[in-house]
């Protein structure tokens, strides 16, 4: 019996703009995130596959070699004595994925800027706290009504108080609606104000940001 699928499927950036994979590749490619277990691992037939888009099995099998030789996947077979009792699909990179956003030591801060801009929001947010977003976290996201520059620079008031939660970069850009602040300009002269007024001794002390006060 195959397994039922997460309500989510999870197409990584790397795979979503690589031009020399085939639309339905990428997607057998998020249905096969959609059907790991807890360890990672996809236990699905090409049958199984083959029957859910309407294809033919041999399709599913190019389809996961294409996955496969992009090293995007990892295939294994499981055996018993010259027979395939069943084939074990694990997803490469999500090691990559779970590193978080990092800076190369050579780009410069526009550079930095320029390439976090290049994919959506949602894997900005992801590599910035080191993991995959759940469901939940994805419609709190959804919600945000903000530019997305000024959504980076919450995730970035939030890193730099080593708060890696939604929660708190929600709450963030929650205060700053609260203040009215409606454009870049207006969220860097409130964070410059607030700067310049907060006690240093109390900073020393505590290290508590003030957006957990709210």
């Amino acid at each position: 019996m195959e397994k039922k699928p997460n309500y989510y499927a999870v197409i990584p950036a790397d795979v979503r703009y690589d031009t020399e994979l085939k639309a339905n590749e990428k997607i057998l490619y998020g249905e096969i995130t959609a059907l790991l277990d807890k360890s990672g691992e996809c236990y699905a037939s090409n049958t199984y596959f083959a029957n859910l888009y309407k294809v033919d099995p041999s399709t599913i099998s190019k389809w996961i070699n294409s996955l496969k030789d992009k090293n995007y996947l990892e295939v294994e077979y499981i055996r018993q004595g010259n027979e395939i009792k069943q084939r074990k699909i694990k997803i490469r990179g999500i090691a990559k994925w779970q590193q978080g956003y990092c800076q190369n030591a050579k780009e410069t801060k526009e550079e930095e800027d320029k390439e976090i801009y290049k994919e959506s929001i949602f894997d900005v947010v992801e590599k910035n706290l080191g993991r995959v977003l759940s469901p939940i976290e994805i419609e709190v996201i959804k919600n945000w009504d903000y530019d997305e520059e000024i959504i980076v620079l919450a995730i970035k008031e939030a890193m730099l108080h080593n708060a890696k939660t939604i929660k708190y970069i929600d709450r963030v850009l929650f205060n700053w609606k609260q203040n009215k602040l409606e454009t870049i300009t207006d969220v860097k002269n409130y964070i410059d104000e607030f700067s310049n007024k907060k006690p240093k001794q109390k900073e020393k002390e505590n290290n508590i940001s003030y957006y957990k006060e709210l």
